[in-house]
């Protein structure tokens, strides 16, 4: 004979099976979600942390930059701020949705990462010209790296200008998803 819930009057075993079934949703949601982040950061794991300091020196030191790569490192480079600048507004819109993404954190991690993007990463006033920017102004002005940059400027200097972000996507071991998330920083004059 069956065992009923004495609140609901359900079966335990039916009970027991949602349950069952509602959390094996929840991991393959969440293990998707986490596949999907891993395809799109280029099936790269993240690094292994180091000093803020050291890993990331194009980032300001400055209050809250730990926090930021302990936090925001876990899922994608934390670099990709440097390119897109926003108000606080637009920092803490970006927060939310990195939290609904997944990232963990405590409501003071979140309040310090928002204070020093809001500070170091205002909203930008100019986009960077690919076809006369320098490696070092690419680097600095846009957050790739010195690498990266170098490669940016050697590609151009071989085959001539670019025309549109889909020719800098052209640049040899260029990560598409960097370029990506800087599309709205560039011009192509």
């Amino acid at each position: 004979m069956a065992k009923f819930n004495q609140s609901t009057g359900r079966p335990l075993r039916a009970i027991w099976m949602g349950t069952l079934v509602l959390g094996g949703g929840l991991i393959i949601a969440s293990s998707a979600a986490f596949a999907s982040t891993a395809f799109q950061q280029g099936s790269q794991a993240p690094a292994a942390p180091a000093k803020a300091g050291s890993q990331y020196p194009q980032l300001p030191e400055a209050p809250g930059k730990q926090t930021l790569v302990k936090v925001c490192s876990k899922c994608h480079s934390p670099t990709n701020v440097i390119a897109n600048g926003q108000s606080r507004e637009g920092w803490e819109d970006t927060i939310t949705k990195m939290v609904g993404l997944g990232a963990s954190g405590s409501d003071e991690d979140y309040t310090e990462i928002l204070d020093y993007l809001t500070k170091n990463f205002p909203p930008a006033t100019s986009k960077v010209n690919m076809n006369k920017a320098t490696a070092a102004d690419i680097e600095k002005e846009l957050g790739f790296s010195a690498k990266q940059a170098e490669d940016i400027v050697a590609y151009r200097q071989k085959n001539g200008n670019f025309k549109s972000i889909d020719d800098l996507q052209k640049v040899p071991q260029m990560n598409v998803m960097d370029v990506t998330a800087r599309k709205n920083r560039m011009t192509f004059e």
